[in-house]
């Protein structure tokens, strides 16, 4: 609660760099806080133990496998991240790193509620071959079709993992299925659904975030989600539990566990560039590389504790100071693609919100119309 409370003060205060660590904050108090709540029915904690280093790094993996796939889909992009590249990786793998202990708590914290729940045997000849195909197909179409088919890149972990679960005799939800017990399979379902919302809450307060640019939605948007796609939050809880099986299988299995964190590794390392090369669009700039500052504004916000252009006060500067860090921290445009605006002769937002999509693609440099009307779409509102 500590931790929450201070994640929340250092928001309200601009505390930098801890501002850029918001998320990071809420979400290990939420696991830090809803593990001893589980262990303390069981004696045991889930999450809070001795491998709890191993299970950050590959959960780290296991979503910059998502990041790697949406360098094809170009579904979300970052703003606000860490200039510092240490900051930036640091976060990288702490916020990754929440993925999987948060789905698989909130799993354990949720089954409870469907104790007394049973259902009809359900089985499926050649299972787990079926689906492993299935699983392979769906990911297949995902990446030829993305423009259309985004929305399989949330499925085909199911079918493809429970599958091999199922075949190698780890802890499946079809073998649990085969028995009529769907206590974990829905459990699964809702745990992904209250990560949802509280990813799309604490997204939506932090300065460093992600936005989604997901074709046909650009309108349906609660938070920065579009509607539809908090179904796939029930989706997503499915998959990281049915990875998390897998996991417990391996794990039984010293080689293939140790294979398993260093191939997390290498994924997540190779992610983090790819990470910064396309998905981030901006990063914060320290006050002293912001060029339409003045001498004197630059001492004074330095002095007063201001470290980048997150924390800056615009009724502090000067009317064209403010019209310019305004215009920076539109959207987390950045100080970069600010720059490339004033070569166009824009300097404010008012500027920003008379171009056309066309003249603001070429000025920026950014190919992606649904990231560029983003922006315009803000100026236009602010």
């Amino acid at each position: 609660m500590l931790l929450y409370l201070f994640g929340h003060l250092a928001l309200f205060w601009k505390l930098e760099p801890i501002i850029g660590f918001f998320y990071v904050t809420s979400w290990w108090s939420y696991i830090i806080l809803l593990d001893s709540i589980v262990s303390s029915r069981s004696g045991k904690p889930v999450v809070l133990n001795r491998t709890l280093p191993a299970c950050i790094i590959i959960s780290c993996g296991f979503w910059c496998f998502f990041e790697l796939i949406n360098l094809r889909l170009e579904n979300w992009f970052y703003i606000n991240v860490p200039y510092s590249t240490s900051l930036r990786y640091a976060g990288y793998l702490l916020a990754y790193g929440t993925v999987i202990p948060a789905i698989i708590l909130t799993a354990a914290a949720v089954q409870p509620l469907f104790a007394s729940l049973k259902a009809p045997s359900l089985a499926i000849p050649r299972y787990s071959s079926r689906a492993i195909s299935l699983g392979i197909i769906l990911f297949l179409s995902t990446i030829i079709f993305p423009k259309y088919l985004f929305a399989l890149a949330w499925a085909f972990a199911i079918p493809l993992i429970d599958g091999i679960n199922y075949r190698a005799g780890f802890r499946s939800f079809m073998a649990e299925l085969e028995r009529g017990d769907i206590r974990r399979f829905c459990a699964a379902l809702l745990s992904g659904l209250i990560c949802g919302i509280l990813w799309e809450t604490w997204n939506s307060l932090s300065p460093v975030k992600w936005i989604y640019t997901v074709p046909f939605f650009e309108q349906m948007k609660v938070f920065e989600m579009p509607l539809p796609g908090y179904i796939g939050f029930l989706v997503f809880g499915v998959e990281t539990v049915a990875f998390a099986d897998l996991l417990q299988g391996l794990r039984q299995k010293r080689t293939a566990f140790k294979y398993a964190v260093c191939g997390a590794l290498v994924v997540s390392a190779i992610s983090f560039v790819f990470i910064d090369r396309y998905t981030v669009f901006s990063q914060t700039t320290p006050i002293s590389n912001l060029s339409f500052l003045t001498v004197n504004s630059k001492e004074m916000l330095i002095a007063s504790g201001v470290r980048t252009n997150l924390s800056v006060d615009p009724g502090l500067l000067k009317p064209f100071e403010k019209e310019a860090i305004e215009l920076v921290n539109l959207k987390g445009l950045g100080y970069e693609n600010y720059m490339k605006l004033v070569r166009y002769g824009i300097t404010g937002v008012r500027g920003l919100a008379n171009l056309d999509e066309t003249t603001l693609s070429h000025a920026l440099g950014e190919k992606d119309l649904l990231r560029v009307r983003v922006y315009l779409a803000a100026a236009q509102i602010y």
